[in-house]
């Protein structure tokens, strides 16, 4: 289990230091993504992502922050699925157009520091 924490916290320095060092092309290619594929689709991302939370938080030194991540992936992935209003797609509409490169690059600081700090956790 803890491999799976491992990937978890260094597939998400690599996925922020890419937004962080090509802050247009990520949102390009995010922008892609959501125009290519539907958002049915594009929900079991954060669904796998949950599952991975939820299994590897038994590894972990605080498996309940986990556990909770787990659980806010989970209602993400049921968000976008359902998308009620399209409350989902005004969001990424939001994030893929208005915000500043600034902001992304924020974004992925934080991520940085959120990635680091699962390992840490292990």
């Amino acid at each position: 289990m803890k491999v799976i924490v491992y990937l978890l916290g260094f597939g998400h320095i690599a996925i922020c230091s890419c937004l962080i060092l090509y802050t247009r092309g990520s949102v390009a290619a995010l922008k892609g993504w959501f125009r290519t594929y539907p958002l049915r689709y594009l929900s079991t991302i954060p669904a796998v992502f949950g599952f991975l939370f939820l299994v590897s938080a038994s590894s972990t030194t605080h498996p309940w922050i986990f556990r909770i991540i787990a659980l806010l992936a989970f209602c993400e992935a049921a968000v976008a699925f359902a998308n009620p209003k399209k409350i989902y797609s005004r969001m990424v509409d939001w994030y893929v157009g208005n915000v500043s490169d600034q902001t992304n690059r924020l974004f992925g600081i934080i991520g940085i520091i959120f990635g680091t700090v699962i390992l840490t956790w292990i």
